[in-house]
């Protein structure tokens, strides 16, 4: 049967940033977790004061027909973990000297260091932009976090930087560079939309 009196009207808490430079941001979770298939990755979330979120998700890079060396493989993990220590920065004067032989290693190093300060809820500046399936990402271009109380911010948007929702069709097979897409594009979210969490769009 079905009733007026009945009905249900369901609802997600779930929203999401705008895309650009966003103020009074908190880091609200960090998250090492596994795929269906055994991947490891990294999840980090940010929420600005009313509750909006965006994430910035790593994954371990490997060789493939955009990383086809080790120096090209070394050059991409330089530039993960160098994300990494942007963010840690804003939280610690200095960082320890560390050499991490894994990516499992190095992500949960970097959940560690950063558990420790969320009770904190620093106050942040962070850029969020468009990924390539229209959905909302931490910026991994340029400066991308930085704290409220830096006096000349160094975070601008540049034309990497996509702030308005591209339009594209679901059966669309264009190539995409991994580094602009697959390392940060996964778990992102519709921008400024209130939806159901998906846990289904992980690269396997």
């Amino acid at each position: 049967m079905f009733s007026t009196k009945t009905a249900v009207f369901e609802s997600s808490s779930n929203k999401y940033m705008n895309a650009g430079i966003n103020d009074n941001v908190t880091l609200k979770e960090v998250n090492v977790m596994k795929s269906p298939t055994g991947r490891d990755y990294l999840e980090i979330t940010f929420e600005d004061a009313n509750g909006a979120t965006a994430s910035l998700t790593e994954w371990k890079n490997e060789k493939n027909q955009w990383i086809k060396t080790d120096e090209d493989l070394q050059r991409r993990d330089n530039q993960q973990f160098g994300r990494m220590l942007q963010i840690l920065k804003c939280y610690f004067d200095s960082i320890e000297d560390v050499e991490l032989n894994t990516f499992s290693d190095m992500i949960n190093w970097v959940k560690s260091k950063l558990d420790s300060v969320i009770g904190g809820k620093k106050l942040l500046r962070l850029k969020t932009t468009y990924d390539n399936k229209g959905f909302i990402r931490v910026s991994a271009y340029g400066t991308f976090v930085e704290p409220m109380d830096v006096k000349e911010t160094q975070i601008v948007l540049t034309g990497r930087d996509k702030t308005v929702r591209p339009e594209f069709k679901v059966d669309d097979e264009k190539s995409v560079d991994p580094l602009a897409v697959s390392e940060n594009d996964v778990h992102s979210t519709p921008d400024n939309t209130i939806v159901e969490e998906k846990k289904d769009d992980l690269p396997f």
